[in-house]
């Protein structure tokens, strides 16, 4: 047994000590390829110095050796040090049996450190020397990084599902069905997609499947796929909100929040779906449960001042504005409409100098574009008898709705 084989064994034992003794044996007495081999593996393993350590031994004996330069730039690569790993590879020259791979292993570092055009150039150089499809496929990939679809799907298309799906465990079907959904082109991507499904079982095809249905509106296939989805992997994970918004898009208000309650079974801390079950649970007219629903989301931290408006606008939806008012010190951020819910329940109940205070606050946001904003705080200063000021605001508002002669005429009173 060469000192190669007694360093894995007690690497293999948890024998680091050995380990260390063997190793040193075997750089003094083991040939290059016992080296080579034990290099590989202790780099396979995560013994990245050690792994250094042997391939230097073999590369001062064996300068002439190019098969280790790659090697080398990945314990580089691995220990961040990306220079270093292109200095390793711009050592294999244009003549030799590995400068291909040497290529396209420089396109993968360049495109890591972000500079695609590089990359693209190195594997264009690659494929002009070799006929290999995964240097397409590399080629592919880097469009599809950059977010160049249209030149990614035309690359794609040049090979073979089959082989690259054995090769890579990567479906063409599903990348450019990706691609075509990125353009926006969702029939097309739909289409793709569900022939990846045909060589590549894969739930997160089906959930992508269901959503571009959702998003050209065909609700009965969204559902129906939802359904497949369902039954090919039960325990796919966060589906619910999706699913259930697509059946309220399909005026299946039961079935939506029957489904955000499954949701919610599986994690009662989902306040997407805590919210999505109050807004259905209103709409069939369970208020109380609409309520309850929100009580919950509050106490959880994320989204926590969305849930704080949501409670407050369905208060407003029911006129109750002294809950609203004891919902205001439970914002803790900027939420704009929530403010706007607050001062316009100071409103109704005549507390002037708070809702004044509010409106004013809110001024000096991005809510002065928005119309029905002014109109109602316009509202609000002709109520107090602030008419000088509400005919300023008049004037901003009519710059963004000129045509309302209402408002206009506003300005002619006395």
């Amino acid at each position: 047994m060469s000192y190669s084989e007694d360093t894995i064994d007690f690497l293999h034992q948890g024998d680091l000590i050995g380990m260390k003794n063997s190793l040193a044996k075997a750089l003094k007495n083991d040939n290059e390829e016992m080296l080579a081999d034990l290099a590989e593996y202790l780099q396979m393993m995560g013994f990245i110095d050690e792994s250094q350590t042997v391939y230097d031994k073999i590369m001062a004996e064996h300068p002439e050796s190019t098969d280790y330069l790659i090697n080398l730039s990945e314990i580089a690569e691995d220990n961040g040090n990306l220079e270093e790993a292109l200095g390793y590879l711009y050592q294999i020259p244009e003549d030799d049996e590995n400068y291909v791979a040497a290529l396209v292993k420089i396109a993968d570092l360049y495109q890591l450190d972000g500079d695609f055009e590089t990359a693209i150039s190195k594997l264009e150089e690659a494929r002009e020397l070799s006929d290999s499809p995964l240097i397409t496929f590399a080629l592919a990939e880097s469009y599809y990084e950059q977010g160049d679809y249209t030149k990614a799907i035309a690359e794609y298309a040049k090979l073979s599902e089959r082989k690259i799906l054995h090769d890579t465990k990567v479906s063409i079907y599903q990348r450019i069905g990706d691609s075509y959904a990125q353009l926006g082109n969702f029939e097309n991507a739909i289409s793709f997609l569900e022939k990846s499904l045909e060589f590549d079982k894969k739930a997160e095809t089906l959930f992508e499947i269901a959503l571009l249905y959702s998003e050209i509106h065909n609700e009965t296939r969204a559902i129906a796929s939802f359904k497949r989805l369902e039954k090919m992997d039960v325990d796919f994970l966060n589906y619910e909100l999706a699913y259930a918004q697509t059946l309220e898009a399909n005026q299946e208000f039961e079935a939506a929040l029957e489904i955000a309650k499954q949701g919610l079974r599986k994690n009662p801390n989902a306040v997407s779906l805590l919210h999505f079950a109050s807004k259905i649970s209103y709409k069939l007219k369970d208020t109380q449960a609409a309520e309850r629903y929100l009580m919950d989301a509050l106490n959880l931290p994320e989204l926590h001042d969305e849930s704080v408006f949501l409670l407050a606008n369905m208060y407003f939806n029911e006129e109750d504005y002294e809950a609203i008012v004891n919902l205001q010190p439970l914002l803790e951020e900027e939420h704009l409409l929530a403010k706007w819910i607050f001062a316009e329940a100071h409103k109704a109940l005549e507390n002037d100098s708070e809702a004044e205070a509010l409106y004013e606050e809110l001024t000096e946001s991005s809510l002065t574009e928005n119309p029905e904003f002014l109109s109602d705080y316009i509202d609000f200063l002709r109520e107090i008898g602030r008419l000088d000021k509400a005919k300023d605001l008049i004037q901003q508002y009519l710059v963004l709705v000129p045509d309302d002669e209402a408002m206009r005429a506003l300005l002619l009173e006395e």
